[in-house]
């Protein structure tokens, strides 16, 4: 379980991950695919109430990363048990935090919908989409629970399998809820979010299957909920707080973005949901290095390898800038080719190719700004990165309201505020990282 400073050893942990992340991308890029051809309304309003949900989604998220450090440096130290007691613990705090979030997305969503949505039409859609996905956020934060756990313990090809679950039981679940196929009644974005929902429960089961038929898995203690203690939740709250309150302002400005751009007009808006799935997919391997980074880091401190935490940030930087230039060089080979996958209207595709070069820039900073966030948190220092997160995202916020809402500039301007915002999230981050103040 103990990690080491190699170029490999950092490709076994983060490609499983970034396998995962190919499959939640491609949920996003299915649903985008299938409501283009739908309509605008639709393929808007799968935008804001997607990231709606996502925002959600990284909450519980923060929690999970939480323990994956404390996990980590368990592994680091080579104690199984107390592993499995961490695991434990961060189940019952997820699953007490999905009830509170399923609360705010079947009560409160609407209200808010219809309180920040100029388009009537789009609030509505939106609301049916969220109020059909909500009952997967209980499966999908017990996912991110294993998905710390398996990654902790350096076992991230379990989670490949299970992202490949996710993503071919979505794609079937999509063509035939949305279009109405198999004798069943076409449900339009209705129909995305519950193949969405039903695939993250399919996910979830193939993982605890996967757990208990696996005897390796016994060694760790999982689910005896016999030590569940007080100290225990509140280490790893404490830990995880700044990441909580860091992805609710990320992905909070993330959602704010969309309705800033909805204030452009409903094809704006349509176009921008066909820009952020290609771009997520150009960020897709950055997440498993991210995670890597995050796990990795705080594997060598529980080895007591503080000296090797540099030397190991930039190596995974240089692997993570690889990944993106051969995913542009890819794209090279034809340049719209992405986004008529996402959509076949001739309009769309002309009027997202400006913001999408934009992305394609963003790219670059992001694939080295994530990984130096990630390996702050990874010492410990949630604190720190929180705040960091809180400089970029005023100024992130900011950029978006004035180009969008008061300038009301042309959509790729807009966009150029990823540019900005990931070079300055490097910054914060190496400077903080070579004061050493992070090894106390």
């Amino acid at each position: 379980m103990q990690v080491k400073s190699t170029y490999l050893n950092i490709w076994q942990i983060a490609y499983p991950i970034m396998l995962a992340s190919v499959a939640q991308m491609l949920v996003g890029l299915t649903d985008t695919a299938f409501l283009a051809r739908v309509g605008e309304v639709e393929l808007g309003a799968s935008a804001i109430a997607g990231v709606f949900y996502f925002v959600l989604v990284m909450l519980g998220m923060a929690m999970s990363i939480g323990s994956q450090i404390l996990m980590s440096r368990k592994a680091g130290e080579n104690n199984r048990l107390a592993i499995g007691n961490y695991f434990d613990h961060s189940v019952v705090i997820l699953l007490v935090l999905a009830v509170f979030l399923f609360l705010i997305m079947f009560f409160a969503a609407p209200t808010f919908f219809n309180l920040v949505l100029h388009s009537k039409a789009v609030a509505d859609a939106s609301i049916t989409y969220i109020h059909n996905r909500s009952f997967g956020i209980f499966f999908i934060l017990l996912v991110n629970c294993f998905r710390a756990y398996y990654t902790s313990i350096s076992a991230t090809r379990f989670i490949t399998y299970s992202a490949l679950v996710l993503t071919v039981s979505n794609f079937i679940l999509d063509y035939v809820l949305i279009f109405g196929k198999l004798g069943f009644e076409a449900q339009g974005i209705a129909g995305a979010a519950r193949a969405s929902a039903i695939a993250e429960v399919l996910a979830c089961i193939y993982l605890f299957f996967i757990t208990f038929y696996h005897k390796e898995n016994s060694s760790f203690g999982l689910f005896r909920f016999i030590n569940i203690n007080l100290s225990h939740i509140k280490e790893i709250i404490f830990i995880s707080i700044p990441v909580f309150f860091q992805n609710l302002l990320s992905m909070g400005a993330w959602f704010l973005f969309f309705v800033f751009i909805e204030r452009l007009g409903e094809h704006e808006l349509a176009v921008s949901n066909v820009v952020r799935s290609a771009y997520m997919v150009l960020m897709t391997p950055i997440w498993g290095y991210a995670s890597a980074a995050n796990s990795m880091v705080s594997n060598l401190i529980g080895q007591n390898k503080q000296d090797e935490v540099i030397p190991l940030t930039k190596k995974i930087i240089t692997l993570s800038l690889a990944s993106s230039t051969v995913i542009l060089l890819i794209n090279l080979l034809d340049f719209k080719l992405l986004l008529r996958i996402i959509s076949s209207d001739i309009v769309l595709l002309h009027d997202a190719t400006p913001s999408y070069i934009v992305t394609w820039c963003a790219m670059f900073f992001f694939s080295i700004s994530m990984v130096l966030l990630s390996a702050i948190s990874g010492t410990g220092k949630t604190n720190v990165a929180f705040i960091i997160e809180v400089i970029n995202i005023f100024i992130y916020i900011l950029y978006a309201y004035m180009a969008a809402v008061v300038f009301k500039t042309e959509l790729h301007v807009v966009w150029y505020v990823e540019i900005l915002y990931w070079i300055i999230m490097g910054l914060c981050s190496w400077l903080y990282l070579r004061t050493n103040k992070w090894r106390k």
